[in-house]
């Protein structure tokens, strides 16, 4: 039995090449997708417990099979402490009432807090209790996002650069503004160098924090690994 030849891109011909990437980036866009997807899904039970797999299939158009794959992301890799009980929903305590925060009234209310960390008017050590806090107001599924954006405020210059890089996509997806995410020189990671990008969500996934939003060079959807940008600043309107 033959053992089939696989082609490096060095060897392949510029047809060949061409369809190659051409199904890297739909594999990539798909991804994307997919995972603004399940951030949807993450709001939807939040809003909305109780619901069954069933329901959650008919609601984005999916198959249980999708679903339930979507719902093991965000139990196993997201870590997020969703349960099946009475239907799909976060485990919360038993005296939780009343509204609770949107993703948009976290992030406003965050970016406000921010500000207010550097106003020397302030009582600082009131302002830092309040912080710690904080997350627990929100709702179980914003609690990564609300205590990450707040270590903006709290971290020292020296050790603080990630979580400012945090807090500045946090606010521009309040504000739908675009950034420019800037990678070490000869970063294998990111094909483009600095890519400009409206982001649209932040979200954990294993050990890492990603966001998706549209890339301005591409115009398509991605997934950008926070890992390695070094720098966030904002991008020049066109």
């Amino acid at each position: 039995m033959s053992t089939p030849t696989v082609l490096s891109p060095l060897h392949m011909s510029d047809e060949d090449y061409d369809l190659l990437s051409a199904g890297l980036f739909e594999h990539k866009r798909l991804v994307a997708e997919r995972f603004k997807r399940i951030w949807q899904l993450v709001e939807d039970i939040a809003r909305s417990p109780g619901k069954s797999r069933k329901e959650l299939a008919a609601q984005f158009a999916l198959s249980e099979r999708q679903v339930q794959a979507d719902l093991n992301v965000i139990r196993r890799e997201m870590g997020l402490p969703l349960v099946r009980k009475q239907g799909y929903r976060f485990l919360t305590n038993s005296h939780d009432t009343g509204p609770t925060f949107s993703l948009a009234e976290a992030q406003l209310l965050l970016m406000l807090l921010r500000r207010a960390a550097h106003d020397p008017s302030l009582p600082v050590d009131r302002l830092r209790s309040l912080m710690v806090k904080l997350p627990y107001l929100f709702p179980l599924h914003l609690r990564p996002l609300v205590a990450k954006t707040l270590e903006a405020a709290n971290a020292s210059e020296r050790g603080g650069r990630q979580q400012e890089i945090f807090a500045a996509l946090a606010e521009a997806v309040l504000r739908k503004s675009y950034v420019k995410l800037h990678y070490p020189d000869g970063d294998p990671v990111s094909s483009i160098q600095e890519p400009i990008v409206q982001p649209e969500v932040l979200f954990p996934y294993l050990q890492s924090w990603h966001l998706i939003g549209t890339c301005r060079q591409r115009g398509r959807m991605m997934v950008f690994d926070l890992d390695n940008v070094v720098a966030v600043t904002a991008a020049v309107s066109i």
